[in-house]
């Protein structure tokens, strides 16, 4: 087994998909066009593994395709609704040499008892590297779907992503994609008025969430100020929930808005997963964070403010919260897991 480690991480890092994709009706299958359809290469590969894990493929060698004629054929059906653009998308994947059939590496399963991250993409309509046809091969996907990519190198993973490892940019790969989960990537709750006295939170096209604090008073309490109001399911004790945030410092009089942090997950574009436990109650969540998603509903943007008593306790907080520092942060709840 060749394993290479450019490929395990080409995109356990998240991805960002080009401004040429088209986008998937919210109605349904059955109004979503996939980007790639079905094909000789593709159709040919047998693939079986238990749901889950890492798949094994089955096909004739080699199996060639050209540059710019990826393939895709489904291998189990998933359920709900189909991925759109905005979407982030949780999946796994295994690769195989179109040339000799070997498996070369997997991202998210454990290979030879050594796990690898899962893959993750956000389906941006907008800026970001050039899209490769793994991430395209995700539009209109379910989750629970397995499907087989048939594609070259270059197209998959970018040009000369593979070159280091022996793999040239047009050599063909087989890989068999399992998406895990999909939920949108910006809070999409309906807007609410702003509370008086606290920061107006400004966001981007992307949903990239900033402030501004203009000469308002620090809050000496806990305030928590819903900006868009979910519909989705509640926020319940315990449950593990997807999540965007940035965190800010409040600032002194007169200095200006520091930076976020720099592992807020707008940082990298990629939500992050929270179990909601207290640090108080031996969970990882500062107590002000914690009662501020208990709760709230999924597709909420929520605005936290709080002071020392209810942060980071010693020792975990981000670079730049100091022990008296009072936190701002804007936290978009993506969905529950």
């Amino acid at each position: 087994m060749r394993k290479t480690p450019a490929l395990l991480s080409a995109l356990a890092a998240a991805a960002v998909l080009a401004a040429s994709l088209a986008g998937c009706s919210a109605g349904g299958s059955a109004g979503c066009a996939p980007i790639y359809g079905s094909g000789d290469a593709s159709g040919i590969v047998t693939v079986s593994g238990a749901a889950k894990t890492a798949a094994t493929a089955d096909f004739p060698t080699p199996l060639v395709v050209k540059s710019g004629s990826s393939q895709v054929t489904q291998n189990d059906a998933g359920t709900g609704s189909p991925i759109q653009q905005g979407d982030q998308v949780d999946f796994e994947y295994t690769v195989f040499s179109g040339a000799g059939g070997e498996t070369l590496g997997s991202s998210g399963f454990g290979m030879s008892g050594a796990a690898t991250p899962r893959a993750a993409a956000v389906l941006t309509s907008s800026g970001g590297q050039k899209s490769t046809s793994l991430i395209r091969s995700l539009i209109c996907r379910t989750s629970g779907e397995r499907y087989t990519l048939v594609s070259t190198a270059k197209d998959a993973f970018g040009a000369g992503t593979l070159t280091a490892n022996g793999i040239a940019n047009s050599d063909t790969l087989v890989i068999v994609v399992e998406v895990e989960d999909h939920f949108p990537g910006k809070a999409d709750g309906a807007d609410l008025l702003p509370q008086d006295g606290m920061p107006d939170v400004i966001t981007a096209v992307d949903g990239q969430p900033g402030l501004v604090i203009q000469e308002l008073q620090k809050p000496a309490e806990l305030r928590i100020a819903t900006i868009k109001a979910g519909s989705g399911a509640v926020v319940e004790k315990g449950a593990t929930v997807h999540l965007k945030y940035s965190g800010f410092v409040w600032p002194a009089p007169g200095s200006p808005l520091a930076d976020p942090w720099d592992d807020a997950t707008w940082t990298n574009d990629r939500a992050a997963d929270f179990a909601v436990k207290s640090t108080d109650d031996g969970g990882s969540l500062p107590p002000g964070m914690y009662k501020a998603l208990l709760g709230a509903k999924a597709g909420s943007q929520l605005l936290v403010v709080f002071p020392p008593k209810d942060g980071f306790p010693a020792g975990s907080a981000p670079s730049g919260v100091d022990a008296d520092s009072t936190v701002v942060m804007v936290i978009d709840v993506l969905g529950i897991a």
